[in-house]
């Protein structure tokens, strides 16, 4: 998968709301976040650029970025926010009730934390 700089700050401003839905990002919650990042290919100086963009985009127009990518792209975003969840060792209730507001707004498909897991595990 190759994401567009839009695609990777709309990625990454979901992935933080999740991680603070409970109130507190945790050292664990900001290392996936940056291992991901990684990932695609975002460096230190690219994650500036990216992190800018997504602190100005609406998280509604983050949804209808997320919603327009291909069914293997939401795949990976519903994997990667899931597994977020449980980075820390606690899945906390809010940060589930997130998950499942923002894969009902992007037309995520259907997973559970295990499959999540999974997912991220096998990439």
């Amino acid at each position: 998968m190759i994401f567009t700089n839009q695609e990777l700050a709309a990625i990454l401003r979901l992935a933080h709301a999740i991680a603070n839905a409970d109130g507190k990002v945790t050292n664990e919650e900001t290392q996936m976040i940056v291992l991901e990042m990684t990932r695609f290919g975002v460096d230190q100086n690219k994650g500036r650029v990216i992190a800018d963009i997504g602190a100005k985009m609406p998280y509604s127009e983050c949804c209808q970025i997320v919603s327009n990518m291909t069914a293997e792209e939401k795949k990976y975003v519903t994997a990667f926010l899931g597994t977020l969840i449980c980075a820390d060792g606690n899945i906390d209730d809010s940060e589930m009730k997130l998950w499942s507001l923002i894969s009902a707004m992007c037309d995520l498909p259907t997973m559970n934390i295990f499959e999540a897991i999974k997912i991220m595990s096998n990439l």
